[in-house]
């Protein structure tokens, strides 16, 4: 009989990036497609994407792609792998919409086939081996499931970011029903988001947010920004609620933040009365104190609505006097630096700042704290536990508190980005690892940018850039004039006038007695290596030196 296999392309190990594949036989269904935030040693990339490598001689055998919910780091690289991957995609009403958006910003909408599940009905999906059925949680975003996926060795249940909130602004709770319906059946292993795990008790409601909005909405004296998750629908909704209760416009600012709006409106999860919206370019005919503006870039993302305000470089929005900034979004690990930069910059222009490290009243995690994720072990009482959608500190410490709580630690398997979790009617074991790299979305480029571009992006960014321009007659072969260099981002070469003369002659000396250029490649990187020995010795930096040979 054929074995199980889960492995994760990306979400273990990592916050983001979100892929976790489910192969038995000849079939394979994978669960979430989502994006990571570059760090900052990722020099102009725009984003991070899992690996399908070990996908690629597979496509035959995929039989669907699922989605618990909508959030970015679970759908965003959707438009970059849709087409090659080309299996049908599942996901709930609210979620289809959000990737419909994220599809048509990339022209990827016509590759996609896109499927609407409704978690509410007792529906069964067959896909070859595999039989799954959704079941709803509560998360930071309506509309959010995870799924019980069955083969013929036993069921997995697949939890998706969830945490278990008694009262959901959309009403709508984890369905313990099915569940337990579920678990009576028996589990052969939960697969499990532990991003909380090192919280002790259970996380907050959303609904405890509406307070804090109408407190510091009833007492603001100008305008209130406030960012956010565009994807985060309803805190959007709860700022919308302030807005209507005291008597405030709403400008909805970033194209992200518009399409999410738009969508969600037109799907009924986001109620917004037209009087209330107002565009852009409309801001200026308005009181202060009567704008409301929910404004993207919540995670100082280069570019984005709030980083451009921030810089003062915002066509419509300029910071003003007794301007409040409310940030309804934690830092995700590795933007820290970016948002912190945000906020300074908001600050130096004047507005007074909310956020995480002054006070937690305007945001809370839609993740389950360690009290819930031991609640949905006793719920399911799985065979085996797998943390996903965490650091490794974070599966380690489910871990910890899954074995204090009396779960066999032999049972627990902490399974790393492309680790293979292997499962058979008896045994769960980790069984071999694939190799696995980060793909980088650059512009329109994906997977273009390797490790070696990042390393010379690095060194151009840190130590600067040497253009060496060496003029050569194409009949001789021989220097027509003095080798002309160029510093950029290295030395001022007004104030560097000697270096740059010795650098020189340098050259020419590289070049040879004859001063002719007889194997243009071995020339080239004998100024490279010359250059950059000589550059180091005098300055103890590293810049990269370019070559130019201009034939005439």
């Amino acid at each position: 009989m054929p074995r199980l296999k889960f492995i994760p392309l990306g979400g273990n190990g990592l916050v983001t990036k979100n892929m976790f594949v489910y192969e038995y036989g000849n079939d394979i269904i994978i669960v979430d497609c989502g994006m990571g935030f570059p760090s900052e040693t990722m020099y102009g990339v725009d984003m991070v994407i899992p690996d399908i490598s070990y996908l690629r001689d597979k496509k035959h055998k995929i039989r669907a792609i699922l989605i618990t919910h909508g959030h970015e780091d679970h759908i965003g690289a959707l438009p970059f792998i849709v087409q090659e991957l080309s299996a049908p995609i599942y996901a709930t009403r609210l979620t289809v919409g959000l990737i419909t958006v994220r599809l048509k910003e990339q022209n990827a909408l016509r590759f996609a086939h896109l499927n609407t599940i409704d978690p509410d009905k007792n529906v069964q999906l067959t896909f070859g081996n595999f039989i799954v059925e959704p079941f709803r949680v509560t998360h930071s975003i309506p509309d959010s499931v995870g799924f019980s996926i069955s083969t013929p060795i036993g069921t997995t249940v697949h939890t998706g970011d969830f945490k278990l909130d008694s009262s959901p602004l959309d009403g709508k709770k984890t369905d313990f029903n099915k569940l337990n319906r579920i678990a009576n059946k028996g589990v052969l292993a939960l697969m499990s988001d532990c991003l909380r795990s090192e919280k002790p008790g259970s996380t907050l409601s959303e609904a405890t947010i509406q307070e804090k909005f109408d407190k510091a909405f009833e007492t603001a004296p100008g305008r209130i920004l406030i960012t956010t998750f565009s994807s985060n629908i309803s805190r959007i909704q709860q700022a919308i609620n302030a807005s209507i209760k005291f008597h405030r416009k709403v400008a909805v600012v970033g194209r992200a933040m518009e399409n999410n709006v738009l969508t969600a409106s037109r799907l009924g999860y986001l109620s917004v009365p037209k009087e209330v919206l107002i565009k852009n370019q409309d801001i200026g005919k308005y009181p202060n104190r009567l704008l409301t503006l929910i404004v993207s870039g919540s995670q100082g993302q280069p570019g984005s609505a709030l980083s451009r305000i921030a810089n003062a470089d915002h066509s419509h929005i300029s910071i003003q006097h007794n301007d409040q900034v409310i940030f309804s979004a934690d830092p995700i690990p590795g933007n820290q630096d970016a948002v912190y930069e945000t906020i300074d910059g908001l600050t130096r222009l004047g507005a007074s700042i909310t956020y995480s490290d002054i006070t937690s009243d305007f945001h809370v995690s839609g993740h389950g704290a360690q009290e819930e994720l031991l609640r949905m072990i006793s719920l399911v009482k799985p065979r085996y536990l797998v943390p996903i959608s965490g650091m490794y500190r974070q599966m380690r410490q489910y871990a910890n508190i899954a074995a204090s709580a009396g779960f066999s630690p032999g049972n627990i398997i902490i399974a790393d980005e492309g680790d293979i979790v292997e499962f058979d009617k008896q045994n769960g074991r980790l069984k071999g690892k694939i190799d696995t790299t980060n793909i980088f979305v650059d512009g329109l480029g994906v997977g273009d940018v390797g490790s070696i571009v990042l390393r010379d992006r690095k060194v151009m960014a840190e130590e600067g850039i040497v253009v060496v321009v060496v003029t050569v007659s194409k009949r001789q072969g021989r220097l027509l004039d003095e080798p002309e260099i160029i510093s950029r981002g290295f030395v001022y070469m007004k104030e560097s006038a000697d270096l740059i003369k010795e650098a020189t002659k340098m050259v020419v000396d590289s070049i040879g007695p004859d001063r002719r250029v007889k194997n243009w490649l071995a020339v080239k990187e004998k100024i490279t290596s010359d250059l950059e020995k000589f550059l180091f010795k005098k300055t103890q930096r590293r810049p990269m030196v370019l070559p130019v040979i201009i034939d005439i």
